[in-house]
């Protein structure tokens, strides 16, 4: 329920260069007749925008043989809109048009619409989707982990006061660990080229609680890293979105704790570390970071 494919995106500016609703309708429909989805807010959108997205599902599309998408609400009530919206497309014989939201989504508001039982069948999700409210800049920074020296690979790591600004070094493999009811129990870092071996339980360090002596225990290990691209040279096969979203919704529903799921107080998924990822790393801290002092590493 989160999104179809549509050839353009109607705009309140469109509607408003017509001289009525239903001419703007009209010729939206006329230039994307087989993916028309029509903005019913710019005016009123029980008086006005649903009578007349059904009068151009009636006398513009079903003439060419088209059916109406969808309509898209982008202000007001939106549980409530989207309900008397569903009545008058349906005993319109418009049941198969869907009902788009948007106006400053987030999964809060989100899920106080599906609690309410709002007929929302796609969410239009923009600015809070590439900007936070709460942190509007996205703090995120690639950090040099290794360098090829003579053909090997050297591990390098950066060393700072700030206990998440210190990286993991050298080059890594990360496996999802699954219990045996598949169920995704953590994440484990390794170094390169380092296979759990499953047929006894799997030694991990927990990075918090690094000081406790843990294993997994009749788990499987499933690796997350394939290579996209070889000497510049794409080597994978992209899936189809279609794929994509059944394998997120997939793991949605099937492998993620819904604890893990909740938008707060949420269980964390853990990433824990093999001994000797975790050794590489204590190793590296301790040299001090090619012989500076932590807070000169700092910088």
């Amino acid at each position: 329920m989160f999104g179809i494919p549509i050839s353009g995106t109607m705009a309140h500016s469109w509607v408003m260069c017509f001289d009525s609703e239903f001419e703007a309708f009209k010729a939206y429909a006329e230039s994307y007749p087989d993916a028309t989805v029509l903005l019913v807010d710019t005016y009123d959108v029980l008086k006005s925008g649903v009578p007349n997205a059904i009068r151009t599902a009636k006398e513009v599309l079903e003439p060419m043989g088209k059916r109406l998408k969808g309509i898209r609400l982008d202000s007001g009530d939106l549980a409530y809109l989207s309900k008397e919206a569903r009545k008058m497309l349906d005993a319109a014989g418009l049941s198969d048009c869907i009902i788009v939201a948007s106006n400053s989504l987030d999964e809060y508001t989100i899920t106080s619409l599906n609690r309410q039982e709002a007929k929302i069948d796609s969410y239009g999700v923009g600015e809070k989707l590439i900007t936070s409210s709460t942190t509007p800049v996205f703090g995120a920074v690639y950090k040099l982990v290794a360098i090829n020296k003579d053909g090997d690979f050297v591990p390098k790591i950066k060393i700072s006061e700030t206990l998440e600004k210190i990286t993991n070094p050298g080059i890594k493999e990360i496996y999802r660990v699954y219990d045996k009811a598949g169920k995704a129990v953590a994440d484990y870092l390794t170094i390169k080229g380092e296979v759990p071996d499953t047929s006894r339980p799997v030694r991990y360090v927990d990075p918090v609680k690094y000081w406790k002596d843990r294993s997994f225990v009749d788990c499987s290990f499933k690796p997350l890293q394939q290579q996209i691209f070889k000497d510049g040279e794409l080597v994978y096969e992209l899936p189809a979105l279609e794929d994509i979203k059944k394998y997120v919704r997939n793991q949605l529903d099937s492998e993620i704790w819904k604890e893990e799921q909740r938008f707060e107080n949420c269980h964390p998924h853990y990433l824990d570390m093999s001994p000797a990822m975790f050794e590489l790393k204590m190793s590296l801290l301790h040299d001090g970071s090619c012989g500076l002092q932590p807070s000169q590493a700092d910088s």
